[in-house]
């Protein structure tokens, strides 16, 4: 197959140039729903559908490189096109390298990943202090969060803007990525290793020469080859706007501060699958899931974001929402891999970065995504460039209808996640015409118009959810609560 080539494609999307979408030829939508596209159709298609300015994306099958492409503009003033110079900011995927230099610290015997906070920094409230460094690495640790609200030009005075506050929940019951777990992973690093994080990751770089790459305070001084950022514009109806990100000071290194280009975090990626990163067996070991009381996976454990499903496991890290690192591979046979990085300077509007570069490892290691996942993206895409009616019927056209009414279902609450309520609104009102007798749908529908702001059509909603379904207390407690509210703004 042509795209399992090694080759590094450079071409300027017509469509990057404006970051409008209306002109989406439906011919390729429609083909991801009838036959597998390749990996150059199905980034064009993207970049198309949700106006991204330029991309970069790397496949590697077993380690070795199959797939390299940049495409689109590194600077839509300038025209400059995105090349292997591009520097691109990590922001969150920055922690890759902290957790690599973690888990070297503790096969080393340097750190114990279930030391508690309070031997790691004295002073901690009191609700703070039994909470394990391996919690805040998967993020059920309850911490309230210091980034954006209080960041402060010093890590003791952000610590104690937030010392008075509560605990998001009691740790270990739940899920909540936040920044404040990487401040402590920084400091149980530099605690057990004597050494600042910075100068530790650093030489992790060096080795490997990666010899365009390091930390970098935004903005102290510009960097040569920078790629620009760039915001959606309110409404997503004209095309993205210039973004800066804040500079942010030194000590925020553990969630974020890296720079780097493509070919450096491709050497990176496979140093790493080789073992001359991390110890392989202590890789290995740290993509192993982190329980909840429950018994299903956290989705963090060792600081890696992770997912299963069938016979795959996923982990990697995003960054800023446009940035995806992931590593697939085979539960019972993790040679059996993929690693895709997707990196983005921003567009016409937000997307689901990680469902795209789940698509791109399916291309090459096929059941690298769920099923249904590839319906969801065509879905996603009519939605995102005002072809929902196109897009809805190719896919209708292909699944039994309990599978299409969750999938339509799933892709309405992306839309409110992602986006916004009114985004999601064609995709719930779809599905409630063509299954009138789901409750289900009803109370979609219901939810999306109250999150919009329009009460009385959600009041008519969720009347016509419970008429399906009389035994739901939760319909009824939302009907009353609704009961309580002015009708309409």
């Amino acid at each position: 197959m042509s795209d399992l080539r090694d080759i590094d494609r450079r071409g300027v999307l017509g469509l990057g140039l404006s970051g409008l979408a209306s002109t989406i030829g439906w011919a390729q939508t429609a083909r991801a729903v009838a036959i597998p596209l390749g990996i150059d159709d199905l980034l064009d298609s993207a970049a198309l559908a949700y106006g991204t300015v330029g991309h970069s994306v790397v496949v590697l099958r077993r380690g070795q490189l199959v797939y390299s492409r940049h495409s689109g503009l590194s600077d839509r003033e300038t025209g400059a096109p995105i090349t292997d110079r591009s520097a691109y900011p990590l922001f969150s995927i920055s922690k890759l390298f902290v957790i690599a230099e973690l888990l070297k610290a503790h096969s080393a015997g340097r750190i114990d990943l279930d030391k508690p906070l309070g031997a790691i920094r004295a002073g901690l409230p009191s609700a703070w202090a039994g909470i394990t460094l391996a919690q805040a690495l998967a993020h059920v640790s309850g911490l309230p969060d210091y980034i954006p609200d209080h960041v402060e030009p010093t890590q003791d005075e952000a610590l104690a803007a937030i010392a008075a506050l509560p605990l998001r929940f009691t740790p270990g019951t739940r899920n909540d990525y936040n920044q404040t777990n990487f401040l402590f992973a920084r400091m149980a690093l530099e605690q057990a290793t004597g050494k600042p994080l910075k100068a530790l990751v650093e030489r992790q770089f060096q080795s490997i020469g990666m010899s365009r790459t390091g930390y970098h305070v935004e903005g102290q001084p510009s960097l040569a080859d920078l790629v620009s950022s760039y915001r959606p514009a309110p409404g997503r109806v004209r095309p993205p706007l210039p973004y800066v990100s804040p500079s942010w000071p030194a000590y925020t290194f553990g969630s974020r501060g890296v720079f780097t280009t493509v070919p450096d975090l491709v050497r990176w990626s496979q140093a790493l699958i080789a073992g001359r990163v991390v110890p392989l067996d202590a890789l290995l070991a740290s993509w192993a899931p982190f329980s909840m009381p429950s018994g299903t996976a956290a989705w963090h454990t060792h600081g890696w974001e992770y997912y299963r499903h069938d016979d795959v496991t996923i982990v990697g890290h995003g960054g800023d929402v446009r940035l995806v690192w992931r590593h697939f591979f085979r539960t019972m046979d993790p040679d059996d891999s993929a690693t895709v990085i997707y990196l983005d300077n921003g567009g016409r509007t937000t997307f689901d970065r990680h469902r795209l570069a789940t698509l791109v490892a399916d291309r090459v290691m096929p059941g690298a995504a769920r099923q249904g996942e590839e319906q969801e993206e065509v879905l996603s895409q009519g939605l995102a460039s005002d072809r929902w009616e196109q897009a809805v019927a190719a896919v209708a056209a292909t699944m039994p209808p309990e599978q299409l009414e969750a999938t339509v279902n799933r892709v309405g609450y992306d839309a409110m996640n992602i986006l916004d309520a009114d985004a999601a609104l064609p995709a719930f009102r779809w599905n409630v015409d063509r299954f009138p007798r789901s409750s289900n749908a009803y109370d979609s529908l219901g939810e999306a118009y109250r999150a919009a702001g329009q009460l009385g059509r959600a009041k008519e909603s969720y009347q016509r959810a419970l008429a399906l379904d009389p035994s739901s207390e939760r319909l009824k407690a939302i009907l009353y609560e609704l009961g309580q509210s002015s009708s309409d703004r």
